[in-house]
């Protein structure tokens, strides 16, 4: 029972933030939907792993950054969780030694740093 709502609950996610990046960046759901794709995969392997990011800043400039999660249950006392009102993700960026974030309608791509 658990599995199946937290599969259900991905899901939402999924087609909440498909709809709204397709929206708001003028593209197809289905390219918005491997956009969510890769931000889901993202996030699940920042949580035990360092990757580098490549993503758009808001005022357009491309940012390459390596960055994790690891720490952020120490930092701010809490779980990392995805929500349906998330529109950005937040990383420690190994170059700044600092939490940054980044919206999830700008990523562009990762890769795991092994």
């Amino acid at each position: 029972m658990k599995k199946y709502c937290k599969r259900k609950k991905s899901e939402d996610y999924m087609s909440i933030w498909k709809k709204r990046i397709a929206a708001e960046k003028g593209i197809s759901e289905i390219c918005a939907e491997r956009i969510v794709l890769k931000c889901m995969g993202l996030v699940k392997h920042m949580l035990y792993g360092n990757v580098m990011i490549a993503f758009q800043k808001q005022d357009g400039t491309f940012c390459l950054e390596k960055g994790t999660l690891v720490g952020y249950e120490k930092f701010f006392h809490r779980e990392f969780k995805l929500t349906v009102k998330q529109e950005s993700v937040v990383y420690w960026s190994e170059e700044q030694q600092g939490w940054r974030r980044f919206r999830i309608s700008n990523l562009m791509d990762w890769k795991a740093i092994v």
